[in-house]
């Protein structure tokens, strides 16, 4: 077992977190009641947000957890230039993404959970509607090609084709049909693969076409077969 859950005595013995490590001493200056006056009753405490992206000031923001995106980006100056929200990531690139839509979900462990995202990191990504979705998620799974280590079949064979789709589909040689076999790949992934970093390479490309899937359909459109003649009526 992990030692950080089952260590000395059969309990929890690692601690090289150091958001974790930070918080010991306040815990044992303040006690254990002081601290739970933050967050939320399940998810008690402040946690560090990391925002970058498309704010007027990105950096590190301890908050009580359970915080918003909307609190958050009153911290971080708003939106840099005024220019509206798309779409966010609530724990890196390998959390489902979010949209506008989720600007007052409490990011605590069970509401990002709750409204079908995970809290991940808490590196939450901020992009303004100037990004192209499909673009962002193609250069996100680049990454992650390029960080699997290769040894399971499903992340790496699965990574490479998924970088393959969408860099054609960027590109305006893709299909309506590579919308499909997208979703095929990241089925046969998720889950799979013996690290979590196959899981996290599917999530932007799940969420990105749950989201926004008529800018993949855009990419498409020019690929796009004729109807036959008749067929609607």
């Amino acid at each position: 077992p992990f030692p950080a859950a089952a260590g000395h005595y059969a309990e929890p013995t690692t601690v090289n977190n150091v958001e974790t490590i930070a918080s010991v001493p306040y815990i044992i200056n303040g006690g254990a009641e002081w601290f739970r006056t933050m967050g939320t009753e399940r998810s008690p405490g402040p946690k560090i947000y990391s925002i970058s992206g498309h704010v007027e000031k990105p950096g590190q923001y301890e908050a009580p957890l359970g915080t918003t995106l909307r609190q958050l980006l009153e911290l971080a100056g708003g939106m840099k230039d005024g220019i509206p929200l798309k779409f966010w990531t609530p724990g890196g690139s390998s959390t489902p993404m979010f949209t506008a839509e989720h600007l007052d979900v409490p990011l605590d462990f069970e509401g990002a959970v709750e409204a079908g995202s995970i809290l991940g990191t808490t590196a939450v990504m901020v992009f303004n509607e100037t990004v192209s979705v499909p673009w962002a998620v193609m250069k996100w799974t680049e990454f992650y090609k390029h960080e699997s280590c290769g040894k399971c079949t499903p992340c790496r064979e699965g990574t490479y084709w998924l970088v393959q789709i969408l860099e054609r589909m960027v590109d305006g040689h893709g299909t309506e049909e590579d919308i499909d076999t997208l979703l095929d790949v990241c089925d046969n992934v998720l889950g799979r693969s013996f690290c979590a970093l196959g899981d996290g390479a599917v999530s932007p490309i799940q969420s990105g076409i749950k989201y926004f899937k008529d800018e993949f359909l855009a990419l498409c459109e020019k690929n796009r077969k004729p109807a036959l003649a008749g067929a609607d009526r």
